[in-house]
């Protein structure tokens, strides 16, 4: 049995918790095995992987995403991933799980260089709440990093909480079958609004990301109303949105599954995740 691919790290933005009931739609709006899905603000690649794991070949599947995470795929999707330099800092990680942070801060604060793809999934893998680390021109921006936290007398969560989800053995895992199973994908590190610059064509579905609205913290926005616009203006093809409000009266709540507790264990509840077609 094949085993499935899976999000290299843990990630605010990502959707590996309701990826499939959104490709389920992606599916039926598609025209058959001539079909070509595009995934912008593609992040951490949930929708994608989860393409790929129900048998669509990474060919038929092309990523945008502005930020590092981009750049990560792109260099999954041509096959340039330098596993090699990504193992090497692995093995530079300290033995004592509460030194992680400190360590992490160092690599932080070094400029960005050619390494990006190498090094920004292990850094993202260690932020604080899963919050988006980016790239400010040649340094790491909002790069905060998770202590090692263990339960106190009164705690509610009995074990310890890791400084790195998911853990460096596991990450590499994640990695190389990442390298194995989206080989092939085309990833476009750029803004958003450059797919305005020409229609697409006809055996096109498209699945938007954007970052919510008004909410957490990225460094890359745009104005989403204007960009649905613009693109049903040139494209005649489906266009599906995942935003934490419904956009249209044909929006559809999706459902979440898993537990809502966190190291307290007393989080009240969830966002609402809405997919609306255009």
């Amino acid at each position: 049995m094949k085993h499935k691919i899976r999000v290299a790290c843990s990630y605010q933005g990502g959707k590996q918790r309701i990826a499939s009931q959104v490709v389920d739609h992606l599916l039926q709006a598609g025209k058959g095995s001539n079909t070509h899905f595009y995934d912008l603000c593609c992040g951490s690649g949930a929708v994608s992987i989860e393409l790929v794991n129900r048998g669509i070949n990474p060919s038929r599947i092309s990523m945008l995403d502005i930020s590092s995470w981009g750049v990560f795929w792109s260099a999954i999707g041509a096959g340039s991933f330098n596993i090699g330099a990504f193992e090497q800092l692995i093995s530079e990680l300290p033995n004592d799980k509460r030194d992680f942070k400190a360590h992490m801060a160092r690599l932080a604060a070094t400029p960005v260089g050619k390494d990006e793809a190498v090094i920004y999934p292990l850094l993202q893998a260690c932020s604080f709440g899963g919050k988006q680390i980016w790239r400010n021109g040649e340094f790491w921006a909002n790069a905060f990093f998770r202590d090692y936290w263990e339960p106190t007398a009164t705690s509610v969560r009995r074990s310890p909480a890791n400084p790195m989800q998911p853990g460096p053995t596991e990450l590499v895992r994640r990695i190389k079958a990442l390298m194995s199973g989206m080989q092939g994908v085309t990833c476009i590190n750029m803004d958003i609004m450059s797919i305005l610059d020409s229609t697409l064509p006809s055996n096109t579905v498209v699945y938007v990301d954007p970052p919510y609205q008004s909410t957490t913290k990225y460094a890359f926005d745009f104005d989403l109303n204007t960009f649905v616009n613009k693109f049903k203006e040139i494209n005649d093809v489906p266009l599906f949105v995942s935003e934490g409000i419904p956009m249209n009266d044909g929006s559809i709540l999706l459902r979440f599954g898993g537990a809502k507790g966190g190291i307290s264990g007393v989080r009240k509840g969830k966002h609402e995740e809405w997919l609306s077609r255009f």
